[in-house]
């Protein structure tokens, strides 16, 4: 296997970790400010200290981010899946 052929199947890999992560490790439903969980109606000073964001907030980015994490993670997969055929095709008609 060549290393492009190599490249292109981790890029592949890549991609399906990404899209599996938020529906596996990061499925936790645990909403925290640094490192300690928040409770409902609780809020979050950001680190400059500026702005704050609710417990509700902060529920919800999470939630919206899970489709998002997923359809990238799934579209660089497919990416790396049709470089990788698109490689293996081309080596095929050079023979």
């Amino acid at each position: 296997m060549t290393g492009r052929r190599l490249a292109h199947l981790l890029l592949a890999v890549a991609g399906l970790l990404v899209a599996l992560y938020p529906l596996t490790l990061g499925a936790n439903s645990t909403v925290s400010c640094r490192g300690v969980e928040m409770r409902p109606g609780q809020t979050c000073a950001k680190a400059d200290g500026r702005a704050t964001q609710s417990y509700e907030d902060r529920a919800t980015a999470a939630r919206n981010a899970t489709p998002v994490m997923v359809g990238l993670g799934l579209l660089v997969a497919v990416f790396g899946t049709a470089l990788f055929v698109a490689d293996l095709r081309a080596r095929a008609s050079v023979r």
